[in-house]
């Protein structure tokens, strides 16, 4: 049995944090000081002061695994609440046999109460994860697809054919395809201006404070939070449109390109608009599209639950559901009344914004 001792992060183990995320095979590669920017953005700079950090650390002195809770504000119904999200799991091949995992996740669950957190939640899409989640006490509240608009169907098939002989006899077919999906950036209108910000000013809060009360549950938007999210960081780039009318904000997306399952995506991490003004959606999606061909990308792709009222409109841009899910769970102290139900999944809307990867 290998030697470790788990205690909370300090400042100085920044270091051996890098050197673990470099040696997790199956994440995909990432500059030092890209995930050093990304990691104080998430965690050091959080504008919510508490800050829950676990590392186990060899008797040699290296560390062999992190896990964090970052807090979130939520909304529940109008009413204000504290989410504590678990993030940043990595554990070296060598320890995976150990029960560091659970051990740092029962700790994060039996002290997040006493800090003040009324809930521990995850998108979690890791079988061994899940698992553990669903024995610790979580409730799985709903999946959420990823939605993805395809450009270069040839390619992605690839992807996921290997017989060369049948890629051959549908590239002509999906050739075709690419061309008028190409072509069309969605059905209809979308006439609004749309213009690039490089973050967010407070102008933006009369919009945010309106159109949150059409999503029941869902991380506190604001342009300090927002800018903290992606803004943040000076490593990770994020391309932010916002559209207004006469004046005003009607909408917002938010865009990052990068690597995903070996594909080369324009990930639309937030998107946020009146669900009833199909415009400024269309206007968004739009400009979405327009990027996307630029960039010559395989796909654009987005994280939303399926009842979530933005969602018709992204389906008839062009978005299809695709295999690729993650699933909420949420996990809130014994003895008090939930606030959550496994019944209340439609209800939430989550996107990218809610996860540490994107």
């Amino acid at each position: 049995m290998a030697k470790y001792i788990i205690r909370e992060s300090n400042e100085g183990d920044m270091p051996g944090i890098v050197r673990l995320r470099h040696a997790i095979k199956e994440f995909k590669p990432v500059e030092t000081e890209e995930y050093i920017s990304f990691w104080n953005s998430l965690i050091k700079s959080n504008p919510c002061s508490i800050k829950q950090v676990l590392i186990a650390q060899n008797d040699q002195g290296a560390i062999v695994a992190h896990y964090a809770m970052a807090p979130f504000k939520f909304l529940k119904d109008g009413k204000l609440l504290l989410g504590g999200f678990l993030c940043q799991l990595m554990v070296h091949e060598e320890y995976r046999k150990e029960l560091i995992f659970p051990r740092m996740e029962l700790k994060f669950l039996k002290d997040y109460k006493d800090l003040g957190i009324n809930f521990a939640f995850s998108l979690g899409n890791r079988e061994k994860v899940v698992k553990a989640h669903l024995s610790f006490g979580f409730s799985k509240i709903g999946d959420l697809p990823v939605y993805a608009k395809p450009y270069k169907l040839a390619n992605i098939a690839r992807h996921r054919i290997k017989n060369t002989l049948l890629n051959a006899v549908m590239a002509p077919g999906l050739s075709l395809v690419e061309k008028l999906i190409r072509l069309k950036g969605s059905l209809g209108k979308g006439d609004l201006k749309v213009t690039e910000i490089s973050e967010f000013d407070s102008r933006i809060d009369q919009f945010l404070a309106k159109v949150q009360r059409y999503f029941p549950y869902s991380a506190l938007r604001n342009a300090a939070v927002l800018n903290w999210r992606f803004a943040g960081s000076s490593a990770v780039k994020y391309q932010i449109l916002i559209t207004k009318e006469e004046g005003d904000v009607t909408g917002y997306a938010v865009l990052r390109r990068m690597e995903m399952n070996g594909f080369d995506v324009l990930a639309l991490v937030d998107i946020l608009f009146f669900p009833d003004q199909i415009d400024a959606g269309k206007s968004l999606l739009n400009a979405v599209h327009k990027i996307a061909m630029q960039l010559n990308v395989e796909m654009s792709a987005c994280l939303l639950n399926p009842h979530d009222p933005l969602c018709p409109i992204l389906k008839k841009c062009g978005y299809f559901k695709t295999p690729e899910t993650f699933s909420l769970f949420v996990h809130e102290p014994k003895g008090k009344e939930p606030h959550f139900s496994e019944g209340s999944f439609d209800k939430w809307h989550l996107t990218w914004f809610d996860n540490d990867a994107v």
